[in-house]
């Protein structure tokens, strides 16, 4: 993996990290590489699915709040993109939510990253609204089945998701009829947690 030295001389303008965080770096160098790409590299998952690969076999408790502070130092149009990767690379383990796999262990490893994922929402969010930008909000909206498809996996995994989720709603200042299905996910999971 190049140092931050090296990206910074090779990518020039556009490297904005100030981290100093090999595995943040490497996350960074993906958004680089390709941020200029064709745009089947990002839209057809290929750039979802190698972050998720970087996630899963090299991300620490540590490296996620590493990402998450440094987030603040990208441009708009890597954020983007960053944002369109976390929310994507799921489409090839699940349809609508429903996992092609009915093995647990098989489903737990491959939805490991999705509460690390999740958590930056919110900070990407709130980048956005500081900046004044929308597309980092669009991006969410957009790809609102990741929240759906997961919901299950984010309350199992710590209830006080659901309050993050309605958070997101408020911040996106969803109306009900755009996220239905999740409303009433919410719903049955507040009746069962009362």
């Amino acid at each position: 993996m190049e140092d931050y030295k090296l990206l910074k001389e090779r990518y020039l303008d556009n490297f904005k990290s100030e981290s100093t965080n090999l595995k943040v770096l490497s996350i960074c160098k993906v958004v680089l590489e390709h941020e200029n790409s064709d745009s089947d590299y990002w839209n057809e998952d290929h750039g979802s699915n190698d972050l998720i690969r970087i996630f899963e076999n090299m991300y620490f408790d540590d490296d996620w709040k590493d990402l998450e502070c440094d987030l603040n130092n990208w441009s708009n149009y890597q954020l983007e993109l960053f944002t369109q990767a976390i929310l994507g690379g799921y489409s090839s383990y699940t349809n609508n939510g429903t996992y092609y796999s009915t093995d647990k262990e098989v489903i737990k490893q491959i939805t490991k990253t999705i509460p690390n994922r999740f958590d930056l929402l919110i900070p990407i969010i709130e980048i956005g609204r500081k900046r004044k930008h929308t597309d980092f909000s669009c991006q969410v909206m957009e790809n609102l089945n990741f929240i759906n498809d997961h919901f299950d996996i984010l309350l199992e995994k710590n209830f006080n998701y659901l309050d993050k989720i309605q958070k997101i709603i408020e911040l996106l200042n969803l109306s009900d009829s755009y996220i239905l299905d999740l409303k009433e996910k919410i719903q049955k999971a507040s009746r069962y947690n009362i």
